[in-house]
């Protein structure tokens, strides 16, 4: 895991590979490169294996996410608003979490 962050990829893990489970979901990695890398749609599903159609679904939750964490930082607040799983929210509300404080020490 420490290499994957550090790397800012992501190995193929079963849950990887299946997007279920604990592991860092593909959602994650493609968040990270269009959001917060400033890649182009298209080649993070390129180079995620994913729809367009996929990305754009998880461009869409993890902006719904954001727009809920600016308003009440509350995981529940958020799960119950979106719909989506606690986990997956917890996931999206982390990698903001972590960009947050990248660009407040800078």
């Amino acid at each position: 895991k420490k290499w994957e962050a550090d790397q800012k990829t992501t190995l193929p893990h079963v849950g990887t590979i299946q997007d279920f489970g604990t592991c860092i979901s593909h959602k994650i990695a493609i968040i990270r490169k269009v959001v917060y890398e400033g890649k182009d749609p298209r080649r993070a599903a390129d180079e995620t294996k994913h729809t367009q159609r996929a990305v754009d679904r998880y461009l869409k939750d993890f902006y719904r996410v954001k727009t809920c964490y600016e308003h009440l930082p509350d995981i529940e607040f958020i799960t119950r608003t979106t719909g989506l799983s606690k986990h997956l929210v917890e996931q999206y509300v982390s990698i903001i979490e972590e960009n947050e404080q990248g660009s407040k020490s800078a």
